[in-house]
């Protein structure tokens, strides 16, 4: 086995592809590569990179996928056979139990299915995914279920005949089954990525894959695991047997953020011992007591919380300066009523749209006050035929030729209120924001040229550190992963609430 240990910004899927070309060089068949990486990000991440380096096409590259993809093609299971929300939501009417709550899509967890926040299938396939006796993760679990045992068992048998029943699978069944049937190819060389982020079924697949391979290669950073609550084991790849390799030139960390951050990882009790170097650039460390100190006019910017409560505070502080962000786990901007404003005072303006563009404009219109019924949807128009401001007051039921703000009023006024904001501060809404918000671990990856982290640590885990040297060991891991995501400036803001500090 072996081992690329990759700390942040030294060019991990870098190296892994340099490996995969040195291997083609060799005279490796593409067929005989397996690249596999923990998230579909990642995964799609790397086959994009690979397909213009190598000039190879996507089918050339057919086992450069997550493990839960490989297990799909590998069992032949089709996507309609997988349980969707509302397989989930028949099933609880049939068990005749409340619906089953919080089924969301999660992109980059350890398992890449429906987030299992819910109280039973949290613990069932927390339990599945750890491989661990379900009564035991009912009992020790420190997330406060509220349900007895006997309900969580009903509802893991149920779930269980509902899927025979009807033919369906969820994504760990997909492992399940690989493992079972012992379902892997044979590889010449196989590279696992984003392993210390791999649950003990997943590890189970890893090996299962290496024992039929020639050479194997796992990469990872076990002082990036930040997801032990979801079944991630990083015990695995800390003890993990086989030549080891540290990258050990950082692409992307100044010397102040270097230092900080090490202060903080070298309080993990359990990892693997990694030096590497810093860039040579000294960057900016701040302290601050409130965001609100922190100017944002310029450049790319990334703002972090642990939680999604301080995420919230962050986009709250942003709309009110009127600054355009990005958020993917809130309401975020409205791309269709920007669209519809500019669309709008270019019409003012004396330009001509298509009816496509027409009708968007007529979405945010309210019936009768700016656009007149039955004209709404521009029924019987030549969908090529541009059209004036001046078109659609004559023939085609606009009402109005007044600024966007009086015209467009289905916008809700909150929303029309930041846009205003966003307008006055000559915000470019064609772009992509340069400001971009998120919880510590959806970030996890990413980078930008400064960061504001909010340095709070959750109730919750203050209430555990004293008692659990994982969840210790875990905050460390999550807030230095926060602290290594700038490539200049720094700006962390003093917690807003007495507790454990961990910077």
């Amino acid at each position: 086995m072996n081992i690329i240990l990759g700390p942040p910004g030294t060019g991990k899927t870098t190296r892994l592809l340099t490996l995969v070309e040195e291997s083609l060089a060799k005279g490796v068949s593409p067929d005989k590569i397996g690249y596999f990486s923990f998230t579909r990000r990642a995964a799609q991440e790397a086959v994009l990179r690979a397909t213009v380096k190598f000039r190879k096409s996507y089918q050339d590259l057919l086992y450069f996928r997550t493990l839960h993809s490989l297990a799909m093609l590998r069992t032949g299971i089709k996507k309609q056979k997988i349980m969707g929300y509302e397989h989930y939501m028949d099933c609880a009417k049939w068990l005749s139990i409340d619906p089953f709550s919080e089924l969301t899509v999660l992109e980059e967890g350890p398992y890449q299915d429906y987030g299992f926040q819910d109280k039973f299938l949290g613990i069932i396939n927390m339990a599945r995914i750890t491989r661990t006796p379900l009564y035991d993760i009912y009992k020790y679990s420190t997330v406060p279920y509220t349900t007895d045992w006997s309900k969580v068992d009903y509802v893991n048998r149920g779930l269980t005949q509902y899927k025979k029943s009807h033919g369906l699978y969820d994504f760990t069944d997909l492992l399940e089954e690989f493992i079972t049937y012992d379902l892997s190819p044979e590889f010449d060389v196989v590279f696992v990525d984003e392993a210390q982020d791999l649950s003990p079924i997943q590890w189970e697949m890893v090996h299962q894959i290496a024992r039929k391979s020639g050479q194997v290669y796992v990469a990872g950073d076990d002082d990036q695991a930040i997801y032990r609550w979801a079944g991630a084991d990083v015990d695995q790849f800390i003890r993990l047997g086989g030549s080891v390799e540290v990258l050990g030139q950082s692409y992307r960390i100044p010397r102040t953020h270097h230092e900080m951050s090490q202060k903080v990882i070298q309080g993990v009790h359990h990892r693997r011992i990694k030096e590497f170097k810093p860039r040579d650039e000294d960057g900016l460390v701040a302290w601050h007591w409130s965001e609100e100190e922190v100017n944002l006019d310029k450049d790319d910017w990334l703002l972090l919380s642990r939680t999604k409560k301080g995420a919230r505070q962050l986009e709250q502080s942003v709309r009110q300066r009127g600054l355009f962000y990005s958020y993917s786990n809130s309401r975020d901007v409205n791309h269709s009523a920007l669209d519809a404003i500019r669309v709008w005072e270019d019409l003012r303006s004396g330009k001509a749209f298509t009816a496509k563009d027409i009708r968007m404009v007529y979405r945010f219109m309210m019936l009768n006050e700016q656009v007149m019924r039955g004209h709404k949807t521009l029924p019987s128009v030549d969908e090529e035929q541009k059209f004036t401001l001046q078109d659609l007051l004559t023939d085609h039921g606009l009402m109005t030729d007044e600024p966007w703000e009086d015209a467009l009023t289905v916008i809700p006024d909150e929303e029309a209120r930041y846009y205003k904001a966003c307008i006055r501060r000559g915000e470019d809404f064609t772009k992509a924001p340069r400001i971009r918000i998120s919880t510590i671990h959806t970030a996890k990856g990413a980078e930008a040229t400064n960061v504001l982290l909010m340095t709070d640590v959750p109730k919750k885990s203050n209430n555990t550190m004293a008692n659990s040297l994982h969840t210790d060991d875990d905050e460390l891991r999550v807030f230095y992963v926060g602290l290594t995501r700038a490539k200049r400036e720094l700006h962390l803001i003093h917690p807003q609430k007495n507790g454990k500090r961990i910077i």
